[in-house]
């Protein structure tokens, strides 16, 4: 009679503990790293990881030992207990400010025994309150709605600066003077800035439209379509396209009269030169004819 054989039934892996720190850093600033955000053919773009780049233009590091200390990155802090936030309010700094209140949002956890996800987040920092086995599942798209909540505040502050740059500019959008010519380096970095930040843009604001394109499940998509909503994350994407069309049509018109007063200095300075001959060669045939009597 053959021996029976015994079947046992594998351990479950233990439960990965939450991070105490997820440190983001901004890629955006690096003009070589723009391939990391810009989707490209053959190379998928999804919803931050830590330890990959978000499509939102940051760097994603996990932290769970004691060395957590802030720094100037962005800043996503994790506990199973709102009593460790308790009495400590999300702190706005002064290095990146959207001018936006912190807000906080609740999304259910996954299966009922999971509690729900509290999300607080702020300029720079952000602090999630949620379950080991909830944040195994709803990381995905917690990372990508806040990512791009910090995106979108980084585009604010940028065009709040080229709003202010137009305003000091527009001068130069409806008549050309002299001076234009001197302030053309910077004018065509200005407009420089405003094109690269147009062709930014799109990839930010996709997963508004296209979120399965970020996220690897049905279940994320809709968990971030909720944090999108509870965010208002669409209608300040419409705003942000509207403070945007109307930096670029200033700059728009500021290169388009830059470039027609440069060929009419251009054109000036020909006519000139040609009179300057003609001049020059009259006065020759003159003191010739004279020198000759």
């Amino acid at each position: 009679m053959a021996p029976r054989t015994m079947t046992t039934t594998p351990p479950t892996p233990p439960e990965a503990p939450l991070p105490r720190v997820i440190e983001v850093a901004d890629l955006t600033g690096k003009s070589s790293s723009r391939s990391l955000w810009r989707r490209r053919k053959g190379r998928a773009t999804t919803a931050p990881q830590p330890g990959r780049p978000s499509p939102m233009g940051y760097w994603l590091t996990e932290l769970h030992g004691a060395d957590t200390g802030a720094g100037q990155s962005l800043r996503v802090e994790l506990s199973a207990s709102e009593d460790s936030f308790a009495g400590e309010p999300v702190p706005v700094t002064s290095c990146c400010p959207c001018g936006r209140p912190a807000q906080t949002v609740r999304l259910k956890g996954p299966n009922a025994g999971d509690g729900e996800l509290v999300l607080t987040v702020g300029d720079r920092y952000a602090r999630v309150v949620t379950s080991p086995a909830a944040w195994n599942v709803l990381a995905e798209p917690v990372l990508l709605a806040v990512c791009q909540y910090w995106r979108f505040g980084s585009v604010d502050e940028q065009l709040d600066r080229l709003t202010e740059q137009a305003e000091a500019d527009i001068g130069d959008a409806t008549m050309s003077v002299p001076s234009t010519l001197r302030k053309r380096s910077r004018l065509l970095a200005t407009a420089r800035d405003v094109r690269t930040l147009l062709l930014d843009l799109p990839h930010f604001m996709e997963p508004l439209t296209d979120p399965y394109a970020f996220c690897s499940s049905d279940r994320a998509v809709q968990a971030y379509r909720s944090l999108a909503e509870k965010l208002h994350l669409a209608a300040w994407c419409e705003a942000i396209d509207d403070r945007f069309e109307a930096v670029d049509d200033a700059y728009a018109a500021v290169t388009e009269k830059l470039f027609e007063y440069r060929n009419f200095a251009w054109g000036a300075a020909l006519e000139i030169a040609i009179i300057v001959i003609l001049l020059a060669d009259l006065i020759f045939q003159l003191w010739e004819h004279f020198a000759t009597k």
